[in-house]
Parts: structure tokens; sequence; C-alpha cells
């Protein structure tokens, strides 16, 4: 079972409340959860820091706020970017190196977080051409392995990826021509699967496969 950081565990806790929460980190700011209304409200700049905080250093309450503010953001962001962190923070991980992983449906870009969009659609794109195994999706992105796997944690737990326990033998050193290659031999998903729907989801698609 994961732990969850101090922030994190109050956050999901939150979330299911029944009436809105005010959070105050020191030295980070304030997070305001409205779980009827599914969104949140913060000025937290630095969510490393958030979600590393110790817990004295977190001061939590009930408010008997009405309607959110009209900037409010979607609270799914907020339980994505928690999810992240957990993720991150974890010494053990679910989707093994190993593991042949496959993409169920896209997650809905504009409820993530903006610094996960980027990674978060190139992941999905290349799983969405052709299934690949994991320790092999960071390379042919060029991408950070930590980041990659703490990314696939969340996907699969969202349920937007399958993930399959595969018997293969000793990892292969990276190749300098790592691309199609390293990618699952199997039919692409193109043909199975509806290409990601929504205009901003289309663009990124288009510019990460080049049509």
């Amino acid at each position: 079972m994961k732990t969850r950081s101090p922030l994190s565990n109050a956050l999901h806790q939150a979330a299911n409340h029944a009436v809105p929460s005010l959070f105050q980190i020191d030295g980070c700011g304030s997070v305001s959860v409205y779980p009827e209304q599914r969104c949140y409200v913060t000025d937290i700049q630095n969510w490393d820091a958030a979600y590393q905080s110790h817990p004295e250093r977190i001061t939590i309450k009930s408010v008997a706020w009405g309607q959110p503010p009209s900037g409010a953001l979607p609270l799914m962001e907020l339980q994505w970017r928690a999810a992240y962190h957990c993720a991150l923070q974890s010494q053990q991980s679910e989707v093994e190196v190993n593991d042949l992983i496959r993409l169920r449906s896209w997650p809905n870009l504009t409820r993530l977080p903006i610094e996960l969009v980027a990674p978060v659609t190139q992941i999905c794109a290349l799983l969405w051409r052709k299934p690949a195994v994991g320790y092999l999706i960071p390379r042919v992105l060029d991408a950070d392995a930590t980041q990659v796997r703490a990314l696939l944690e969340v996907l699969q737990g969202f349920g937007h990826i399958k993930v399959s326990r595969t018997v293969l033998g000793p990892q292969p050193a990276a190749s300098p021509d790592a691309g199609e290659s390293l990618l699952d031999t199997g039919d692409s998903q193109g043909d199975h699967m509806a290409q990601p729907a929504g205009t901003l989801v289309g663009k990124l698609w288009r510019r990460l496969v080049g049509h």
C-alpha cells in the first residue's frame, strides 16, 4: 500500500468531505477545496515543497463558504497532482520495468495540471500507436525515467492504461536509433482505438505524430 504525503492524504479526504475545506501550508500558501462543486482554488506556486511539508506545517479547517470563485480549477487537476507526487515519493512501483503497457483511454487533458499535460500526452501518444514495454518508454521519448514511471502509475490508477506482466530477459542497452524497433511488434492500436477526441488533444496528437 502506498503511503501518501501528509498533504496528499489530507486533500484526498477533503475531496470526499461534505463541506469546503481550507488548507494552510506554512511557507507555501493555501488550498481551498469545494467538493460539491468538484473544484479548488490555490495560491501555491511550489507544489514540490508543499507535498514535502511536515504535518505540523499544515493547518486544515472546514469552512462555510458558498459558491467557489469564478477562477476555480477542476478538482481532478488537484487529484492528478496529488497522485503524481505520491507516485514520485513511492519506494515501490506498481508498474514494473518489464510490464507490457497498453493504452485504454486518453485522460481529459483539460483536467490535468499544466506541467503534466506535455509528458502525459507524449506517453499516451506513444501507447496509442502501439503497446510498449515499460523500461523502453522513457528511452523512446528521451524522457526522465522517474517521471515516466510515476505518470504510468497515475495513468494506471485512473484506469487509462492496462499493465500486463511479461517474462523478459535482462534489459538491453539503449540503442542510438531507439524508436519504432523498441515498441511492441503487435498491430498498431491506431486501428482499434479511436483517435484522441477534442480540439486540444487533436492538435497535440497531430503535432506529436507530425501530421
